[in-house]
């Protein structure tokens, strides 16, 4: 059986839990002892099924929209992933890190910034 990346696990995590929203996937996916460094989230798994839960309360973007994820950089149990994401009214650019054990998820730090109209300097953040 050929071992999955730290890269690709943090892949799938965006696409079946988050984007395909399919719960039943968490004990897949997240380590027992989960711990979240998010101050707008619970800690532990039971808070990640909370804020998923609530994101499947939501309306589904449609299928066309393109993946948020501008690109994904590992480096032995650290996953970066740096995000473009359109949620509530809002334009963020998103940096979230995952440190994996065990081949899932185990500790998530998040940070973001709203993404001005326009970069006084003409660079953009992605």
């Amino acid at each position: 059986m050929e071992q999955i990346s730290n890269k690709q696990i943090v892949v799938e995590v965006y696409r079946q839990l988050i984007r395909d929203q399919n719960l039943e996937l968490i004990d897949k996916y997240v380590h027992d002892d989960y711990i979240q460094h998010s101050p707008t989230l619970k800690d532990g798994k039971s808070g990640l099924i909370e804020a998923l839960s609530y994101l499947k309360s939501l309306p589904k973007p449609p299928e066309s929209a393109p993946s948020p994820i501008v690109r994904i950089i590992a480096e032995g149990d650290l996953v970066m992933a740096h995000l473009d994401i359109k949620f509530a009214g809002k334009h963020l650019a998103v940096v979230d890190i995952f440190r994996l054990k065990e081949e899932k998820l185990i500790e998530h730090w998040s940070v973001e910034q709203e993404v001005p109209d326009i970069m006084p300097h003409g660079n953009g953040m992605f």
